[in-house]
């Protein structure tokens, strides 16, 4: 996992340094602002308020997708930023990234009820927006780098019927929904398949993680709705006990 931190350097540059999960290494590259978009960060620094009020249309657009801090919240000038070894910037980066998914953790228990329902009620009548919102509700919740959904899709497919006559005919098959700031829709194939019959025996009613690897911040979970299975896979920084009950709580809620 790469982990992304930025510090505005200027109304026109951003610092960046990207550490290394595994590896615990971590690398420092400049880009130009109009570049942030493109990027995939975890957090971001300003440093000068007047920086901020230059940056103001395009920062509101980012803060959806991670937080945005005046340095001294966490006590972190640009300059010791710019210095900062791999071991301080992990410490910094896993800071930075819990106090995001813990407030979203929090707003997201006082909204669970009306988010189930309306969630509830998209599985039903439109399944390709029902895992476009839960992909975006999981990535903050759970303060994902990138984050894939794979679940059972139909499809058309060409076929020869008893006559030898191509038609289409419905064809089960996986599909995903995966990204890093933005989920998008792919088809999937044979390790997909794979993945499906690997999780076979786990499949459940109940939301369960098959899978957490801190030291390489690898997270595998499954839940089966209405007998449909889903497997979410990511990358996260921590995984805490109050993740765990959130997203159970939901999904429980969900099968009601």
């Amino acid at each position: 996992m790469q982990l992304t931190l930025g510090f505005v350097r200027s109304p026109s540059q951003i610092l960046l340094k990207d550490l290394d999960w595994e590896q615990n290494k971590v690398s420092t590259r400049l880009i130009d602002v109009t570049d942030l978009p493109d990027q995939n960060l975890q957090g971001l620094f300003v440093g000068q308020t007047e920086h901020f009020e230059q940056l103001l249309g395009l920062l509101e657009k980012e803060k959806q997708h991670y937080p945005i801090h005046e340095g001294h919240t966490f006590d972190v000038s640009y300059s010791a930023f710019e210095e900062m070894t791999a071991f301080n910037f992990k410490e910094l980066g896993t800071k930075v990234v819990n106090r995001w998914v813990l407030s979203h953790n929090y707003n997201s228990l006082e909204e669970l009820f009306a988010f189930t329902t309306h969630m509830r009620v998209l599985w039903h009548k439109d399944r390709l927006s029902f895992h476009e919102e839960l992909w975006a509700w999981l990535k903050r919740n759970l303060g994902a780098v990138d984050l894939s959904i794979v679940f059972n899709d139909v499809i058309q497919s060409e076929q020869k019927n008893e006559d030898g006559q191509k038609e289409q005919k419905p064809k089960l098959t996986q599909s995903l929904l995966t990204g890093t700031k933005k989920g998008n829709f792919v088809t999937g194939g044979g390790k997909e398949t794979v993945l499906m019959e690997r999780y076979l025996d786990k499949w459940n009613a109940e939301f369960e993680v098959t899978e957490w690897d801190a030291s390489k911040a690898r997270f595998v979970a499954t839940v089966m709705l209405e007998k449909s299975p889903l497997i979410f896979m990511a990358r996260v920084s921590t995984l805490s006990q109050l993740q765990r009950s959130l997203l159970a709580g939901f999904f429980k809620g969900l099968q009601n």
